[in-house]
């Protein structure tokens, strides 16, 4: 019994401290991003280091825990933070968002994208405060306008059509087609097999 208690109080206490680690990681959306990040205005609101993830993603999922004590230790020097990709489009479009995890470090109005396969604790600290200034500095994106959505959608649209036509179509043709052969087929043998029996009956009548 003294047993079962411990281990209980144990659970307890990991669940306690994980929640507590996760609660500085800030959770970004498609509504507060700009106001929070403040990527676009050229003011500041501190460095960034953004986990872009998707929720079936397994490798985000890896580093969970990595981006819990990350947030705890830079906490109030470098704000941590993730954003699902798949639930805010304009973010992930915004960003050219196409694999995950996507980690962007923003600092001093400029754009880092970690790709390096060491997902550990001390190789993410030590890009946010040294290895980054060997890595490639971008111009961070504008937010998408109402005519960048517009052709996205567009785009998107046309991308829809070009797969429905390469994929569906031939597919469905090639269904048709078999399904059209398979009832000629039918149709033929039963036609055959009745036919003949019309036929046997007739001459049985005549005699």
């Amino acid at each position: 019994m003294a047993i079962i208690f411990r281990s209980f109080v144990l659970l307890f206490f990991l669940t306690f401290f994980n929640y507590c680690f996760s609660q500085d990681v800030i959770e970004l959306t498609d509504a507060n991003f700009e106001n929070l990040t403040q990527m676009s205005t050229g003011n500041t609101s501190g460095s960034w280091f953004i986990k872009f993830y998707a929720p079936w993603c397994t490798h985000c999922k890896a580093i969970s825990k990595v981006w819990a004590q990350l947030a705890l230790e830079f906490k109030g020097q470098v704000n941590i933070a993730k954003i699902d990709a798949t639930t805010n489009a304009k973010t992930r479009k915004r960003f050219k968002i196409e694999g995950f995890p996507t980690l962007l470090y923003f600092k001093n109005g400029k754009l880092y994208e970690y790709k390096n396969n060491d997902r550990s604790l001390e190789a993410f600290k030590n890009f946010i405060t040294e290895t980054y200034k060997s890595t490639k500095a971008a111009e961070p994106p504008k937010p998408l306008t109402l005519t960048d959505i517009i052709k996205d959608m567009i785009n998107e649209a046309l991308t829809n059509i070009d797969r429905i036509y390469k994929y569906a179509f031939p597919s469905l043709i090639l269904i048709s087609s078999i399904s059209f052969g398979c009832g000629f087929i039918t149709c033929f043998l039963l036609n055959k097999l009745f036919g003949r029996k019309s036929v046997q009956d007739g001459s049985k009548k005549k005699k």
